[in-house]
């Protein structure tokens, strides 16, 4: 099996010119077998491919393609973190790629749901694979204390090089806590998730397009005074993460408009964040493609329902 590997690692880039010959539909189905024959353990070559999968799904503006191809793909990349459990990149990966697949095509609830409970799984391994964190989840609630000292020590111990992973991992933990924020156990997360967020906050603010203001204007949005709420924070956190983007993340807008405009009933600013969304050229910046086609359909949709809510 070894010497498979590394015949198909020699023959790379002749395969890859063969499966861009094909049409785009076969793509993730001769991907498919071209996995299960070369074996999973190929970990080097399979991390590549991942890599450049993930990016290549970015890049799309079929919508209808990724739909109808990506579940061959979601179900490979859930085998292999099946197969190789604690695999940070894997774990990552999975995490982005079911938040954006359900985000844009799951409406069902269940479903919705089972998508959720997997993305909230995830997080937790990909933070459990640090043993500081793993210690410290080991350790019974009830022993508060040792708790946190035990906490303390993993929050010191991340480097700007785990910025990546601690980062998505608190992400899928902190998105499942921000939908249950009225509940007793997404405010027990709370100052843990801070915690986490503020450190990668000062390893690194500038992260995946400002991705940790835009973390903190979502908690300083959706949060009431009493909890750490503020719509003054929340605002400058939202246009920081925007900056940071040179304004081509559209999310950041979509979010901005939805948690800030919104609860301050201005539908000025509203409407025109959602505008500046719509009118914005895709094809400037096509890793964001796929994320920027599904921030424009979110923004004509709640355009069209913008007299229901400012009324």
């Amino acid at each position: 099996m070894k010497k498979i590997c590394k015949i198909f690692i020699v023959k790379k880039y002749f395969t890859i010119i063969m499966v861009a010959s094909m049409k785009r539909k076969h793509f993730y189905q001769v991907l498919l077998v071209i996995i299960l024959l070369v074996n999973v353990s190929c970990t080097t070559l399979i991390k590549g491919l991942t890599n450049d999968l993930a990016f290549g799904v970015y890049q799309q503006n079929d919508m209808k393609l990724v739909q109808e191809a990506a579940p061959a793909y979601l179900l490979i990349l859930e085998s292999m973190i099946y197969k190789n459990p604690g695999n940070r990149d894997y774990l990552m990966t999975g995490i982005q790629l079911y938040t954006s697949y359900a985000t844009a095509f799951i409406k069902d609830e269940e479903r919705s749901k089972l998508f959720n409970d997997k993305i909230l799984k995830w997080g937790n391994e990909l933070l459990a694979s640090y043993p500081l964190y793993k210690k410290y989840n080991a350790i019974s609630a009830q022993d508060r204390e040792k708790k946190d000292i035990a906490f303390t020590k993993f929050i010191a111990g991340i480097k700007k090089a785990d910025v990546p992973y601690v980062f998505w991992g608190m992400y899928s933990i902190g998105m499942d806590a921000l939908k249950n924020s009225n509940s007793p156990a997404g405010l027990l997360l709370l100052p843990r998730l801070l915690a986490i967020a503020d450190k990668i906050y000062q390893l690194d603010d500038t992260f995946f397009n400002g991705a940790p203001h835009l973390f903190f204007g979502l908690y300083y949005g959706s949060y009431p005074e009493a909890f750490g709420g503020s719509p003054v924070k929340a605002k400058a956190e939202f246009e920081k993460a925007i900056e940071i983007s040179g304004g081509n993340m559209l999310a950041h807008k979509i979010m901005f408009a939805e948690v800030y405009y919104k609860s301050q009933y201005d539908r000025d600013g509203y409407e025109k964040l959602l505008k500046e969304v719509i009118d914005f050229n895709i094809d400037l910046h096509p890793e964001l493609r796929l994320m920027n086609i599904m921030a424009k359909q979110q923004a004509y949709k709640l355009l069209e329902e913008i007299d229901d809510v400012f009324y």
